[in-house]
């Protein structure tokens, strides 16, 4: 669409029809860079809880970020502690919270879980990918006119 013909005669409100339509259906089911709360289960009846007696063949909580590929690359964003209590034979849940900014556009997250092996070395599950979300810029707030 050529912006001279669009803001030409009676194009203008076909224009800004469009604009207003695409804005709103973009607007639909994207978040503003705000707070993000990833939340996942773990079921620890078949993977023990690392302590101060369980030093090895542990898991010591859970490392969560982004993934441009699909799981190939990940962006660690930081780390999950293991849920509290985190015992038992049903799926516990586990959650966190943190403020994202850029990159913006599409972005997937994971999470995965973090343990330590039978040599005390650090290991990592497969990381479970959540569905790509829409990151953009905060928006401004308390704008304000003043007519002279």
């Amino acid at each position: 669409m050529n912006i001279k013909n669009c803001l030409s005669g009676r194009k203008v409100s076909v224009c800004v029809l469009s604009a207003a339509l695409a804005l709103s259906l973009f607007m639909a089911n994207v978040a503003e860079a705000a707070s993000i709360t990833l939340a996942w289960t773990f079921n620890y009846s078949v993977d023990p809880v690392c302590s101060t007696t369980v030093t090895t063949n542990c898991v010591n909580g859970f490392e969560y970020g982004t993934t441009p590929d699909s799981g190939k690359t990940l962006v660690k964003i930081g780390v999950a502690p293991n849920a509290t209590p985190a015992s038992g034979n049903t799926a516990t849940s586990v959650s966190v919270q943190f403020t994202q900014g850029p990159p913006y556009g599409a972005v997937v997250y994971y999470a995965r879980t973090s343990g330590v092996d039978g040599n005390g070395n650090a290991v990592f599950s497969a990381p479970d990918l959540a569905s790509s979300v829409q990151i953009t810029p905060a928006a401004p707030s308390n704008l304000t006119v003043t007519v002279k």
